[in-house]
């Protein structure tokens, strides 16, 4: 009997392989000794759903965004059952796992036969699938020659050799919060939570016992990075800046700083400076200490150097806070002081971005296409806020040049913040946008309003998957510093915008991660 064309009713992948089935259900055995996953026998309907408010949606792009699913539920097992193997080997063999859990439940104490080396290099490799961006990049880790870079500091974490049980459990912590926050629904809220507190209880008892070596102080930018996408709020991140300062005051350091180490101080660094930010205080560490502690910077240009310029904001914003908290008239001579000191703050961070950009793409270093993301936000206007996206070269360029123009947006806040006090006398002429005389000229509230909108545009970018769960974390201080802005400028549209960023959805996207929130606003 001639059978109907297109009718077959073989598995799925013995059509593909053009073979014939033995149609057992639910799996073909015919699969599964050719060593396949049987796909089964039905392919889902896909819906192409063209609306107004989706003119560009086709047939081909709801097909490859079917496939890409496809890609992260296999993508999603294999970490899982990696997660586990992590989970296992920190186990004693007696521990049996929780009926409500897909880990074993909590050990009162880790195996103390685990590989160290091993069990760091498998928590790299599901690191570098979910956290860190593709492909792996590991400059500044083992490349003593380079400036470390803002993600270098996992390859350091991960390929320290000394046993270390703070380490070992933080580590595993994060791997499950990664592997949660990738859409892995059979690791719970309370899943990762414990683990994160089996780790913060190692660490605190490690700290107890006047431990501070390498290895404590990596398990406290492992954690501190595990809040970021747990917590809702920066409380836990001012304890961990504080006792990162206390720990690191009177640590030696070493006479030739090796990589790892730099990578870990620079990520200490980052940690304090963002927190001292949020919360309108100087850092604990003096700057130079924080510049002895990660070493020179090999170029000019390199993210150390940024750092270094970095350091010295948060001490002269707590000043300016203070002096607008007054808004007294007979502050002016301070006032006037401060404008100074900010204008040279501004342009010291604008050249450092200017040679960074010139160093990294002597061409163009971002530029503008169609914005693929869909903003709640946007639903009640006609048109989107921003429908275009600002597009790098890579994840490593938005996030250095999103953190200097984040700072450099809270430097030109201050200032404009300052300049509007009642009865202060205006800046004088030669600082004019018009000067020939060498004086840093003064920025206005255009500029702060264009680099707030390429901020927002730039966020974009940084949620594509390819950037992993690192990119959107490098955007955690940003959106906090571009909330209070708008909130200040009283402009709605874009505060609503900023507010949304977490509800976003698009293709090919890592949107709806809810990161932590700092304060106070």
């Amino acid at each position: 009997m001639v059978g109907i064309a297109g009718k077959s009713k073989a598995c799925l992948d013995c059509k593909r392989r053009r073979v014939k089935c033995d149609l057992t259900a639910p799996a073909c055995l015919r699969c599964a000794k050719a060593g396949i996953a049987c796909r089964g026998y039905n392919t889902r309907t896909l819906w192409v759903n063209r609306t107004p408010a989706q003119p560009g949606t086709t047939a081909l792009s709801v097909i490859a965004e079917a496939r890409e699913q496809q890609l992260q539920q296999r993508q999603a097992s294999r970490w899982l059952h990696l997660l586990r193997q992590l989970r296992s080997q920190l186990t004693p063999p007696s521990s049996s796992s929780s009926p409500s859990s897909s880990l074993p439940s909590s050990p009162g104490s880790s195996s103390a036969q685990h590989d160290t080396a091993r069990f760091r290099a498998q928590a790299l490799l599901l690191l570098q699938g979910i956290y860190l961006p593709q492909p792996h990049i590991t400059e500044g880790g083992g490349n003593s020659g380079s400036d470390p870079t803002p993600f270098s500091w996992p390859v350091a974490v991960c390929g320290m050799p000394g046993a270390s049980e703070a380490l070992d459990h933080a580590l595993l912590a994060f791997c499950a919060i990664q592997v949660r926050v990738s859409g892995e629904a059979r690791v719970s809220y309370d899943d990762a939570v414990r683990l994160y507190n089996d780790a913060l209880g190692k660490v605190i008892r490690a700290l107890g016992r006047d431990e501070s070596d390498d290895e404590t102080l990596a398990a406290i930018v492992v954690l501190s990075t595990c809040e970021l996408f747990v917590f809702s709020t920066d409380q836990s991140w001012s304890a961990h800046a504080q006792g990162i300062s206390e720990l690191l005051r009177h640590r030696g350091v070493p006479a030739v700083p090796t990589p790892s180490w730099r990578s870990l101080c620079l990520r200490l660094c980052v940690i304090c400076v963002i927190q001292s930010l949020a919360q309108r205080h100087s850092l604990s560490l003096a700057p130079d200490r924080w510049r002895e502690l990660v070493g020179p910077a090999q170029s000019p240009a390199g993210f150390p150097r940024l750092l270094e310029i970095a350091a010295e904001v948060p001490a002269i914003m707590e000043d300016v806070h203070a002096l607008l908290s007054r808004g007294a008239a007979s502050h002016d001579g301070r006032s006037h002081h401060y404008k100074r000191i900010l204008v040279q703050k501004y342009h010291q961070l604008d050249a450092w971005r200017q040679r960074y950009q010139q160093m990294a793409s002597p061409g163009q270093f971002y530029w503008p296409v169609l914005s693929r993301l869909e903003s709640p936000a946007d639903e009640a206007y006609p048109d989107k806020l921003f429908p275009f996206a600002l597009k790098f070269h890579s994840i490593e360029d938005a996030i250095t040049w999103i953190f200097c123009c984040t700072i450099t947006l809270q430097v030109l806040e201050g200032f404009l913040r300052l300049d509007a006090l009642p009865n202060t006398t205006t800046m004088p002429s030669p600082l004019s946008h018009g000067s020939t005389s060498g004086s840093d000229p003064v920025p206005t509230q255009a500029d702060a309003d264009a680099l707030a909108r390429r901020l927002c545009q730039s966020v974009e970018f940084c949620y594509g998957i390819e950037n992993g769960t690192f990119g959107p974390q490098g955007t955690c201080s940003t959106q906090w510093a571009l909330l209070n802005y708008f909130r200040r400028r009283g402009l709605r549209r874009e505060l609503e915008w900023c507010e949304n960023i977490k509800n976003m959805r698009g293709p090919a996207s890592s949107c709806g991660i809810d990161l932590m929130r700092f304060g106070p606003g």
